[in-house]
Order: structure tokens, then sequence, then C-alpha cells
């Protein structure tokens, strides 16, 4: 009998439920118990699956044997060397994109064969014999010196990795594999060797001109290196930091003007990457093989690390929460290519930018947010307390430094990481104004009804915080491309609703405040971008509302898995109900609303083009030298905005007839709002 694909099951058809004999077997378990055999780890079990994580799964790929064995000591000409180094920055940029140690430098079998290519210990007459243009210098003095400059710069990031100060991988792997990264010598040490083969290339009459300025650029450009990632940031000398990050791009330009030639097919040089020889050495985790980026794509990656770091230094030195703030969500919402370095100098376990008590957080959210004191708050507290108990400063300090931390490190996540904390953020953010809520019931009224009450304008702060939370939550969906077509209709909707309560925070907070104030400056600036922001997110909810057939019964589902964060347990054992979570009856009633209206207009997008217009000649606020960023990113959300002006249908009989199909979600172009395929965007201004 043949086998039929579509009828029969393989194996046959002879199968058994034993669903309730492995729930009976797991009754006694608790939740997330395993049960392993002796001398099978849950390691071993990990290892059996394809990890499905590009970086570390390996799948099954065999060696190849067919490739001459490599000689550390062949001779090479200054080209190749120059070549060879050039190619050791791509694998050293690999690995700061992520990949593991044994991946990318470890490919580069030069780091295997130090002592073989030590001039110390390479006897008379070893060395191959070699030509004037292949003079083994050039290998145990200038390549050698290159070699162990990339290991002292992967030793110096490895410690600052093991910090945990690199924020992009939630599993960054530490694994060294028993190879040295030259550990144990001092970076003068280095900077010494690097100098000494600088001084036999100006010195030496074996190489040519043109290739010792070649070599000579790599060598100082890697010392440079050595010295910048030495400095730690935010400390007594990070004044320096600037001149030696300019003496490093300064060094990186005639490098990327001027590149070696590829080597030859039969060329030594080749040889000297292996990117399969990872798999020879003891791993905990399998590894693919990977390629490394070409040179011009090395060369964008390290100008774009160098210019990340001049960008974290200037932040080291900026006390403003906000301006922390701003610059992490610019980053994240609009990053620059090449260039998103997810390194943050806020805190350090100890200190705030390693000179500020942990007090500076709540004191900056104070003055930032309302211009008063944290000092004016406490004392609004205690003299106004008629609880029967002490007020709950300490508690309201601790959640709240806690809370603000923790959202300033999570902005140099990764999109995917940082949308996950967002929403894990939220119950957060509700106890803290859920405690604030208590307070302001145990308060005795204000006896001069012109003052200012701190208290409550501080509660209406953290719910202010806590909605532009949710609307991070809701927006980066597009930006990931999460949704489905009803669920993009859905997050309009919602977005809509956020930003309406998210307004009525600020109007509150606006009476009474310095009007010259930066403070002042942040909220107009904030009241007109999500003023513009909401106008033009209901003019895309009315068009996608109108051109989609929903399943309410999938729509709903897709709702409860979408949303769950804001139907966690935990919310249940506050008496208090949050404000701002979705609600998928409201959204069914204002679909059927919206789908029934017959009047359609782009009249909120030509209020949201009137919004934008008016921002980049407002007052910066809190956006400090990163003003400039934050006009870019208005810019493009303005541009994205008259092209939809101009494409879309006008009038509800022509919305009936248009094709909704010509509306793409591209981040590249903008995270949060379609363009229209097949028309060329908006030029710059």
């Amino acid at each position: 009998m043949e086998y039929d694909p579509l009828v029969d099951l393989p194996g046959g058809d002879k199968f058994h439920d034993v669903t309730a004999l492995f729930e009976d077997a797991a009754e006694a378990m608790h939740p997330g118990a395993l049960v392993l055999t002796d001398g099978f780890t849950l390691l071993d079990a990990m290892s059996s699956f394809e990890i499905g994580e590009p970086r570390f799964d390996s799948g099954l790929a065999l060696l190849d044997k067919s490739k001459p064995t490599f000689n550390p000591l062949a001779p090479l000409t200054p080209e190749e060397v120059c070549w060879i180094i050039d190619r050791s920055f791509s694998c050293e940029m690999e690995w700061h994109s992520g990949y593991t140690l044994s991946q990318t430098i470890y490919s580069f079998l030069y780091v295997h064969s130090l002592k073989e290519i030590d001039p110390d210990f390479v006897p008379g007459g070893s060395p191959p014999r070699s030509d004037n243009l292949r003079p083994p210098e050039l290998i145990t003095v200038v390549l050698r010196a290159a070699l162990l400059g990339l290991l002292k710069c992967c030793d110096l990031s490895w410690r600052e990795l093991n910090k945990g100060n690199v924020y992009d991988a939630e599993d960054w792997q530490s694994e060294k594999c028993d190879v040295p990264l030259s550990e144990a010598l001092p970076v003068k040490y280095i900077c010494k060797v690097l100098d000494e083969a600088c001084h036999w290339l100006e010195t030496s009459a074996k190489v040519q001109q043109s290739w010792k300025a070649m070599l000579t650029n790599r060598l100082m450009l890697r010392k440079s290196l050595i010295v910048l990632f030495e400095t730690q940031l935010s400390q007594p000398h990070s004044g320096l930091l600037p001149t030696m990050i300019n003496l490093s791009l300064q060094l990186l330009h005639p490098i990327t003007t001027a590149t070696p030639s590829e080597p030859a097919p039969d060329s030594p040089a080749r040889l000297a990457f292996d990117p399969q020889f990872p798999r020879v050495i003891v791993s905990y985790i399998p590894l693919h093989v990977i390629q490394l980026p070409d040179q011009a794509h090395t060369w964008a990656l390290l100008e774009g690390l160098l210019t990340s770091l001049k960008n974290v230094n200037d932040l080291a030195n900026t006390a403003e929460l906000s301006t922390w703030e701003i610059t992490g969500h610019l980053q994240l919402w609009c990053p620059r290519p090449h260039s998103r370095f997810p390194y943050s100098a806020f805190w350090d376990g100890v200190l705030v930018l390693n000179k500020f008590a942990l007090k500076h957080v709540v004191g900056q959210f104070f003055r930032e947010t309302l211009n008063i004191s944290y000092d004016a708050f406490t004392q609004d507290i205690t003299t106004r307390w008629e609880g029967p108990a002490p007020p709950p400063l300490a508690q309201i300090e601790r959640s709240m430094t806690q809370i603000l931390i923790a959202n300033i490190k999570s902005l140099w996540y990764n999109p995917p990481r940082r949308r996950r904390f967002c929403a894990k953020s939220l119950f957060d953010w509700h106890e803290l104004f859920v405690v604030l809520m208590d307070v302001c019931v145990r308060l005795a009224p204000l006896q001069d009804q012109q003052k200012l009450d701190h208290v409550r304008r501080a509660r209406v702060a953290v719910l202010m915080y806590r909605l532009s939370v949710i609307r991070e939550v809701v927006l980066s969906g597009f930006q990931l491309s999460l949704y489905t077509n009803e669920e993009r209709v859905f997050a309009y909707w919602y977005v809509v609703q956020v930003l309406e309560m998210h307004l009525s925070c600020i109007d509150q907070l606006m009476p009474g405040m310095s009007s010259d104030s930066n403070a002042y400056f942040e909220l107009s600036y904030q009241l007109q971008f999500l003023t513009a922001l909401q106008s033009l997110s209901i003019t895309v909810f009315a068009i996608t509302v109108k051109q989609t057939t929903f399943s309410w019964r999938r729509t709903r589902l897709n709702f409860l898995r979408r949303y769950k964060w804001a139907f966690t347990p935990e919310y249940e054992d506050v008496d208090l109900q949050p404000i701002g979570h979705p609600s998928f009856t409201k959204f069914a009633t204002a679909c059927e609303s919206m789908q029934k209206d017959e009047q359609f207009s782009l009249d909120g997008i030509a209020l949201a083009i009137e919004a934008l217009s008016c921002l980049p000649t407002s007052p910066d606020g809190w956006a400090g030298r990163w003003s400039e960023e934050r006009k870019k990113f208005v810019q493009k959300l303005l541009d994205v905005c008259i092209d939809l002006q101009r494409q879309l249908p006008s009038t509800e009989q022509a919305l009936t007839t248009w094709d909704a199909k010509t509306l793409k979600w591209d981040a590249d172009v903008h995270p949060w709002f379609p363009i229209i395929s097949g028309f060329p965007p908006a030029p710059p201004r």
C-alpha cells in the first residue's frame, strides 16, 4: 500500500493519547521543575536543539580538511600583512556586534601562535627562507605588535562587558575557552611594543615607503584604541576622552581611503583566518560559522563605535535625567547605521554618574518635571500629614530611585528587551502611583488655596510617566513589526486614548509653573509633539478601521495575547484600578461607530503638520546638545505627515475605492507610521 502524505500519518495511525499518563506522572512536580537522568544535564538538553539564535545556532557543518596547514612564520609581503591587520579589525567588530570570541577573534589563527612568532623564541634559521619583499620582521615585529594590541583591546572591552555595563545582549557570552587575551601584559608594555614596531618601520629599508605609512597608521590606530578603552568613563580624566576619540577618528580616515587589495587565492595570508577553527576549541555552546563583513563595513562599524563613545562621554557629563531619557529615546526610535553603542555610564551600582548619591535621581525628577526641589515635596507632606503612622517618605524615595534608574538603563537595551522591560515596569509605576494616592488622602487641605499642591502634582507626574511607558510599549510594536492588520487598528486606537490622558496630565502640571524654566519648556514641547502624534493616530485609525474586516473572535484572542501585561495577577492585589489600561469593549464600540460614520477628512493630518511645524522654533527644554537630533526626528515625522496628506484619499467616497494595501509600515522610514508604497518620500528640508 502506497503512503499518501495528505492522508496517512508517518508511522501509521495506531497512536494512543498518553496525555493523562504524563499529567499523572507530573502531578507531584512543581512548576518549572525538571527530571533529568544521571549524566544528562539541562545544558545537554539545550545543546540538542537548534537554538534559533543566528549568532549561536550551529546546525550541522563538517570541518573543511582540504585547506593547507597554517604556518605562522610563512613569509608575507607588506600588503598581505596590511590586509591581515585590516581583517583582524573585522573580527573585532563582529565580536562587538554580539558574536562570541570563538566565532570572531579566535578564528584569527595568529592568536593561537603568539609563541611561534615571538622574535625571542624564533630559533636562528628556523623561519622559512624569505626574499627582500618578505622580511621576517613583518611577522615577528609588525604583525605581532598588531596582534598583541588586538588582544589587549579585547581584554579591556571584556572587562567592561563583564561588569554588566553593556545592555545590548541579555545572554552575553563571556567564555574565553582558555585562550589568553594578554590579560597579564600591562597597557604600557603593549604600547611600547607598538612603538617599537613603528620605529622599525620608520628606520628599516626592507619596506617600501608607501607601505610604511599604511602599516604605521594601523599600528598607531591600534595604540590609540588601547589607550581609549583603558580610560574609564565618568572618571576625573574623562575630559581627555574627546581628544582621544578625535585622534582615533583622524587615524582612521587615511586607512579607509587607502586599503590593500585582496591576496591571491594561494597566498598564505588567506590561511590566517579559519571560520571553522572555533569548532576545535572546547566551548559550552554550539557555534555556527560566520562570514566576516567586508572592509568598508568594518570601518563604518569602527567609526560608529568611536562616535557612540563620544556620545556616551557627553552623557556621562550630563546630570539631567530628562536629557538622558531624550537621548535614549532618539537612539531607540531612529538609530543611526553602525553607531548604536549599548553602553550606559549612568549608574555603576553605587553612584550615579560616578559622583552623585542615589538621592540625586529623585531630586532631578522633581526639578526637571515639576520645577520644585525634593525637599519642598517632603516638607509639604510632613507639615500636612494626618495619618496614624509616619509618612512613607523612605518608601517613595526608594521606589522612585529604583524605577527611574532602571528606566534610564533600559533605554540602552536592544528594542525587544526594552519593550519587555517597559511592560514589566508598568506595575512598579502603578504601585508608586497608589502610594502617592494614599498619601494625598491622608494630607490636610492646603490653607492657602493659591499655593501649589506639590504632592498631588507629583502624583500626576508619576501617572504621566506611566502613560508614556504604555505609549512606548504600544508604538514599539510597529517598530518591531509585531502587529497583524487587526492589531494595527487596535494599537492606533489605544495610542489615541493613552495620549488623551497624557495630554490631560500636562494640562494639570503646566499652570503655576514658571514660564521661563526648562521644565515648562519641555512640557510645552511635549504638549505640541503629543498633540501631533494623537491627531495623526486618529487619522490612521479611521483609515485602517474602514479598510479592515474583523474576525472579532480572533481579534479578541490576539488582544488578550498582545496586551497580557495589562491583566497580570499583581494588579488584583492592589485596591486601586490601573489607569490607562486597554478595553476591548470600548475598542469594538469605537470601530462600529467609525465604520458607520460617513464623514471622513484629513483634518487630523493637517493639525499634526501645524503642530510639528512649530517645534523646530520652540525652546529646546531638556534636550541640551541633542536638540538638533530631536529636530531631525520631528522633521522625519513631519515628512511622513506631508506624504500621507498628499497621497491619501480625502473623502469618504474616494476612501471606499482606495487600495489599503498601498500602506506600508517600514521602520527604516518611520518607526510608527506607514508610508504609501510606490511614491517617493518627501525630500528632506
